[in-house]
C-alpha cells in the first residue's frame, strides 16, 4: 500500500519548509497550516502508539502475574479436595468394614438360629 518512512520524509521537509517561512516571519496560506497540522497530528499518533503499546505489555504481564496466582489457588484447592475425597474414602472403607462384620454376625445368628429350630423339630 503505502510505505509510513516515504510519508514522514515528505512530511517532515514539508513541515520544516512552513515552519522556515513562519520563522522568518511570512505568512503561510492554509495549504500549509494543513501540512503543520498533520504532523502535529503524526506526532501526536506516534506517542499515543508508543504509550498503548508500553501499556500493553504491562497489561500482559499483570494478566500473566494473575494466571499464575490462579494456577496456583487452584492447584491448592485441587489438593483440598484430595484430601476430602480420602477422608470420604477412609469413612467408605469403615462403613463397609462395619457392614461386613454385620453381615457375618447375621449370617451366623440366622444359621445358629436355623439349627436350633431344626434341632428342636427333630425332637419333637
Amino acid at each position: 500500500m503505502f510505505d509510513d518512512k516515504f510519508f514522514d520524509d515528505w512530511l517532515d521537509t514539508q513541515a520544516q519548509k512552513v515552519m522556515e517561512k513562519v520563522a522568518s516571519g511570512e505568512g503561510i496560506a492554509p495549504e500549509q497550516m494543513m501540512i503543520l497540522m498533520l504532523k502535529a497530528q503524526t506526532n501526536h499518533f506516534a506517542h499515543l502508539d508508543i504509550d498503548l503499546r508500553n501499556e500493553m505489555v504491562l497489561l500482559r504481564e499483570d494478566m500473566d502475574k494473575r494466571f499464575e496466582q490462579m494456577q496456583v489457588e487452584t492447584a491448592k484447592r485441587f489438593e483440598q479436595v484430595d484430601k476430602r475425597f480420602e477422608q470420604v474414602d477412609k469413612r467408605f472403607e469403615l462403613l463397609t468394614s462395619r457392614i461386613d462384620h454385620f453381615m457375618i454376625w447375621s449370617f451366623a445368628t440366622t444359621i445358629s438360629v436355623g439349627g436350633m429350630v431344626v434341632a428342636a423339630i427333630k425332637f419333637l
